[in-house]
């Protein structure tokens, strides 16, 4: 199974997570982290660190994807540098839909895999309701 770490600003990782189990029930191996006011990247930064070395002792062969809320942003900016010294997946701007496919998904897709699936349902993920409206 896939490890996930999800890392976004504010409280929006738990969130995501949590809201998750409502429709699915309770998560396994995920890890919410959130950027708060006042506290500054570098301790963010230290806290993944932490549970990357954390998943890495208990089983070093481990598969790590890590999940952020958007690109360039300090959550995200935090996650890069760790993938200079760490081996994991690494994916910008998360949402409900895209994290439940891989929280559905993870016990049979590899990292590599889940990435790939990331993609190409993110473009289905957004919807111009107006649209479909439209069609209806």
């Amino acid at each position: 199974m896939v490890e996930v770490i999800v890392v976004s600003h504010g409280s929006y990782a738990k969130a995501l997570v949590e809201s998750s189990e409502l429709i699915m029930g309770e998560l396994e191996h995920v890890y919410a982290f959130g950027f708060t006011l006042g506290e500054n990247v570098e301790e963010l930064r230290e806290k993944v660190e932490e549970k990357i070395q954390s998943i890495q002792g208990e089983n070093p062969e481990a598969e790590i994807l890590i999940l952020t809320d958007m690109k360039s942003g300090s959550p995200f900016n935090a996650v890069a540098r760790l993938m200079e010294h760490y081996r994991f997946g690494h994916a910008a701007g998360i949402n409900l839909p895209i994290f439940l496919e891989i929280m559905g998904t993870r016990e049979f897709q590899t990292m590599e895999e889940l990435k790939e699936m990331i993609f190409t349902i993110g473009r289905e993920t957004i919807v111009d309701v107006n649209k479909l409206m439209e069609t209806i």
